[in-house]
C-alpha cells in the first residue's frame, strides 16, 4: 500500500503546485500589436536601402524657434551621414479622439523664420504607450491605424516641395510615456524611416530617403 499512498500523495502535490501557479500567472491572451513590435533599431529586409538617390541639402541644418516645449531626434540619410536634428512641436486633440503631432523646423529670413520641414505624425491614440506609426494606404484601409508624413517647404513656408511617405519594411512608431490632459502636457519618444512619394519641383533635389532616429519630445496639448 505504500507506494501507491506515495504515488496519490505525489499526484495531489502537483497539481496543488498547479493550480497555485495558474492563479498567479498573468495569462498574455490577444496581446495589444504595440507590444508586438521589434525593438527600436530593428533592421528588416528592405529598410533604408543605401543605394536611394542621396543629397547633402538634407544634412544641412535648419534653425527652430525658443520655445520650453522642443524635439529633438538624429535626421539620417542612409548612406550619407547624420545630423543632430532640433524643432518644434504641435500637437493637438483631433476629432476627441486623437492626437496629431508635428515636429517643424524653420530657415531664419531677417526677423522672420519659415517653415521648412513638417513631419506629421496623425491619428494616434490619446493613450501612454508604444503605437506602431504605419503609412497613408494603410490608414486608408483601417482609420485606426497611425501614419506619418514628412514634408519640405519654401518661400514663406506656403510651397510644398519633396514628399515622403513611412518606410514600412522598417519599424516605425511613437511612444508616449507620459499624459497630462488636465495640465494639456504630453512627452514621449519616436522613431520614423521615410521613402520619397514626390521629388522636389522647385529646383532642389532631396534624397529619396530620410530617417528621423531616437526621437525626444515634449509638448504643450494645443487647445
Amino acid at each position: 500500500m505504500k507506494p501507491i499512498y506515495r504515488l496519490v500523495t505525489a499526484l495531489f502535490i502537483i497539481l496543488l503546485w498547479i493550480c497555485c501557479k495558474k492563479e498567479h500567472e498573468i495569462p498574455e491572451i490577444n496581446r495589444p500589436v504595440s507590444e508586438q513590435l521589434p525593438p527600436a533599431g530593428t533592421i528588416l529586409t528592405g529598410c533604408d536601402d543605401t543605394t536611394a538617390f542621396k543629397s547633402s541639402v538634407d544634412l544641412q541644418p535648419l534653425e527652430y524657434l525658443q520655445n520650453c516645449y522642443m524635439c529633438t531626434a538624429v535626421k539620417q540619410v542612409p548612406g550619407l551621414g547624420e545630423i543632430p536634428w532640433v524643432g518644434n512641436c504641435q500637437v493637438y486633440i483631433a476629432w476627441d479622439t486623437v492626437l496629431v503631432f508635428r515636429f517643424l523646423s524653420y530657415e531664419p529670413y531677417f526677423e522672420e523664420f519659415l517653415l521648412r520641414e513638417d513631419l506629421g505624425l496623425d491619428y494616434v491614440p490619446i493613450s501612454v504607450g508604444m503605437h506602431q506609426i504605419f503609412d497613408y494606404a494603410n490608414w486608408a484601409i483601417d482609420p485606426k491605424k497611425s501614419f506619418g508624413a514628412y514634408g519640405r517647404l519654401l518661400d514663406d513656408g506656403d510651397v510644398a516641395d519633396g514628399f515622403w511617405g513611412t518606410d514600412t519594411t522598417c519599424v516605425n512608431y511613437i511612444e508616449i510615456t507620459r499624459l497630462d490632459l488636465e495640465d494639456r502636457e504630453i512627452e514621449g519618444k519616436f522613431e520614423i524611416h521615410l521613402k520619397m512619394k514626390s521629388q522636389g519641383t522647385h529646383g532642389i533635389l532631396y534624397s529619396e530617403r530620410i530617417n528621423f532616429l531616437n526621437g525626444k519630445f515634449k509638448s504643450e496639448i494645443e487647445k
